[in-house]
């Protein structure tokens, strides 16, 4: 049991974690709300991954994993554990269809600009036919994509890439790479999956630091404005983070691209690396950057707003 209650003696770290499911958490309950999702059902799948964490766990270390271990080291009861455990497993977002295809979308897309037959100089990708034409000097859209993910079915992708922006057809026969990034068309359904991939993903790298159970530290750095921006200067920021983060990870697409030349292994693990914006919602004190000093000026005292009190239930009054 020691192994399993590792903060037990540690309130102050044990609460430090507890905070961290807090704020995990609190951005994500609007969108909860939004999709009629109840705390009762949120608090069903906290327990189900738990459990299957913890079973997880227990397997690894060869310990027994029964409803009724499960339940003392859960601080759950006997029945609740052997109904959570019966009703089934969740597979995580990286498990479903949706998730699978953009991965192999963004893969044709690097095969695109990384692989000679398909680009250019300097990794330019290159104008391709819709499908082989024969004394052709150009490959085709079909060939890179059997090529690349064999089986999948080349009209499908080309559907998804034009639906997103990343690709133009042009004349009705040659496909032209308009941007090396796959940004899912907004309102896909498969938006929620994607986020929900990614959002496990940062948080098992953080995990890993935390838990520091050997191998490398995994990279992790913020840059957070040090004051307070209006919207245009929010909106100055995102567009020159957009177009610097796309760059770098192009970058890291391309050299990741080179490194899985030699060093791929299908008994291996997959690896990668984030970058988004966000806004801060921290209760950190938010201050704006000091104003330019100005010549004295005298001032006014101006008079105390009045504040009208209104009532916000009742009824619209009709204009006169």
């Amino acid at each position: 049991m020691e192994a399993e209650r590792r903060f037990a003696s540690e309130p102050h770290e044990k609460g430090a974690v507890l905070n961290v499911f807090a704020s995990l958490f609190r951005p994500l309950i609007e969108v909860a709300c939004e999709y009629s999702v109840s705390a009762r059902e949120i608090t069903d799948v906290l327990r189900r991954v738990y459990l299957q964490g913890l079973e997880a766990r227990l397997a690894a270390q060869k310990r027994p994993t029964s409803d009724a271990r499960l339940a003392l080291i859960a601080g759950l009861n006997r029945s609740e554990v052997a109904s959570l455990r019966r009703n089934g497993r969740f597979s995580t977002s990286g498990d479903t269809p949706s998730a699978a295809t953009a991965d192999q979308v963004s893969s044709i897309l690097t095969a695109w600009h990384t692989q000679t037959r398909f680009s250019g100089a300097y990794g330019l990708a290159l104008d391709l036919d819709l499908a082989p034409i024969t004394d052709s000097p150009r490959a085709s859209f079909q060939e890179l994509v059997e090529s690349t993910c064999p089986g999948l079915d080349w009209e499908a992708v080309l559907d998804e890439l034009v639906a997103s922006g990343s690709i133009e057809i042009i004349d009705a026969k040659v496909a032209r790479c308009r941007s090396r990034a796959y940004v899912l068309p907004k309102g896909d359904s498969s938006v929620i999956e994607r986020a929900a991939r990614f959002l496990e993903a940062a948080a098992g790298s953080f995990a890993h630091n935390i838990l520091q159970r050997g191998g490398p530290d995994y990279f992790e750095r913020t840059v957070v404005s040090d004051f307070a921006l209006t919207e245009k200067g929010r909106d100055e920021f995102l567009k020159w983070s957009s177009k610097s983060g796309q760059e770098f990870l192009t970058e890291l697409d391309t050299t990741l691209a080179k490194i899985a030349e030699t060093m791929s292994s299908a008994n291996g693990k997959r690896y990668g690396v984030g970058v988004y914006f966000f806004e801060e919602h921290s209760q950190a004190p938010v201050t704006t950057a000091p104003e330019k000093s100005m010549p004295a000026v005298e001032k006014r005292v101006s008079q105390p707003r009045v504040i009208e009190e209104i009532d916000v239930l009742a009824p619209k009054q009709p204009k006169k």
